[in-house]
């Protein structure tokens, strides 16, 4: 027998500990799955094809049939493939746009009543075609041709799932960036991307710009007032009146802005004084094009943003503005369950507001919430647990990588487990906008369930072979 076809079967480099983690996880999701449609009465077997319990069964199966499938194929050929694979994804991609709409969105291709989401091995292929391309030895972040070809590996598969108007997925595409700072990329970028989060959620929470333009003014102030004098009974002071300033805007909002203003001229003349005009200069472009970009959120969000769009972002930002029994209803029934959880939970079977569906989709998006409930704040923390374990697995056999492609494959996978994760519990709980993506190995879906199934299976084959691996 020769030594690549001994390669191909010898298990001892496996890393039985990512397997294994998988395998609960899919075990652990099946249960809640379970939970959330039993119904004694009807009850009619577990292979009831009717029920998801019964349908994730085959999509578990068939996640661990492709696992072994995966493991008697030679790792360099998702290198050498890595492209084409994302071009063919790429394809189906365009193709789903002329289906029939779902719920809104052209997302899926529907084959004999089972649903086909081609986004969701779009993360697989961007992931590989990434790694790919990382691993070129003339390929660096540092440079602008670098950054393009990354941002144009990961834009096109974005775009095309934007178009589908599938907000979730869309965003899913965003964890790269951080496989791209790990490759090199300034940390510039992400300052920049996190002070954007910010204006984008401060314009959201306002309900008139010049609140805005108000604290854009204070930071001005301060900024100013810092390079003027480094004292700090000055920056305590005006911290101070910042703070009453904020108080008494409700009511004299024009008059704080114009006490801000003059202010903020005054501070400038300072600085200009001490030949400080570059700061000068960039607080004031600063200011200049945060409202600008403040202003275009605000007039996107309320003017062009469809109305389930809108209100999305109002249920997590904004709850007042909208009705408890229409688009709140799913996030205040989920927390209730949550919530009615306590600290060990109701028991497996005994979730009340389970059994009686209150919560929508409780067996995809809201899968989490059944954890809540019937396992409590214990049973939510053991699968936390589960979850970080698997991902500081991922990073270590991303760490133990002698090939530049596994390695950089390894951490896009860490990635996008970690956003999907994030984001699910953070939804269910209130404390992310519901934007509808599943929780990995534990929400109900066949895409999902084979997509991450091929993802780790990848993963987990490149890693078997990192002592014998390929130049």
């Amino acid at each position: 027998m020769n030594s690549s076809r001994k390669s191909l079967i010898d298990l001892s480099g496996y890393d039985w500990i990512a397997v294994l983690l998988c395998l609960l996880l899919m075990a652990t999701g099946w249960t809640m799955i379970f939970a959330s449609e039993y119904n004694p009465d009807t009850f009619s077997g577990l292979l009831n094809l009717d029920k998801n319990y019964g349908k994730q069964l085959i999509w578990i199966a068939a996640g661990i049939l492709l696992f072994v499938f995966i493991q008697f194929i030679e790792g360099r050929i998702f290198q050498n493939l890595a492209f084409v694979i994302l071009g063919v994804v790429l394809v189906l991609l365009i193709a789903v746009l002329f289906t029939k709409p779902i719920n809104g969105s052209t997302s899926w291709f529907d084959i004999g009543g089972f649903r086909f989401q081609p986004s969701e091995f779009g993360k697989t292929a961007t992931a590989l075609a990434l790694a790919s391309l990382l691993s070129l030895p003339d390929v660096r972040m540092q440079s602008f041709t670098g950054k393009a070809q990354a941002f144009v590996v990961i834009g096109l598969p974005l775009l095309l799932v934007l178009i589908q108007n599938d907000t979730g997925s869309t965003l899913v595409y965003l964890s790269f960036l951080l496989v791209l700072f790990r490759a090199g990329l300034p940390s510039g970028v992400f300052i920049i991307g996190l002070i954007l989060i910010a204006l984008s959620i401060a314009a959201l929470m306002v309900d008139k710009i010049w609140g805005i333009f108000h604290i854009l003014l204070i930071i001005g102030n301060f900024t100013l007032l810092r390079f003027w004098k480094k004292d700090e009974r000055l920056s305590m002071g005006f911290s101070v009146l910042a703070l009453l300033s904020l108080y008494f805007s409700g009511t004299q909002m024009f008059l704080t802005i114009a006490l801000q203003l003059g202010l903020l001229v005054l501070v400038s003349a300072l600085n200009l004084l001490k030949r400080n005009w570059q700061i000068t200069v960039l607080t004031f472009g600063g200011i200049a094009v945060a409202m600008l970009y403040s202003s275009s959120v605000n007039y996107l969000v309320n003017n062009i943003l469809k109305i389930h769009q809108q209100e999305r972002i109002w249920v997590w930002l904004r709850p007042e503005k909208c009705d408890p029994l229409g688009s709140l209803y799913n996030l205040e029934q989920s927390k209730y369950a949550i919530g009615s959880g306590g600290f060990l939970g109701k028991g497996f079977l005994e979730g009340e507001r389970t059994k009686l569906d209150y919560v929508p989709e409780q067996s995809t998006d809201f899968i989490f919430c059944t954890v809540g409930e019937e396992w409590g704040f214990l049973g939510s923390i053991i699968l936390l647990v589960l979850f970080m374990t698997l991902l500081l697995r991922i990073l270590y056999i991303a760490e133990r990588q002698r090939l530049s492609f596994a390695k950089y494959y390894a951490y896009s996978v860490a990635a996008i487990l970690l956003f999907h994760i994030f984001v699910n519990m953070g939804m269910t709980m209130g404390l992310l906008p519901v934007i509808g993506i599943p929780l990995p190995f534990i929400s109900y879906g066949g895409s999902s369930m084979i997509s991450f199934s091929l993802m780790m299976s990848i993963l987990i084959k490149l890693d078997s072979e990192r002592s014998t691996a390929f130049r």
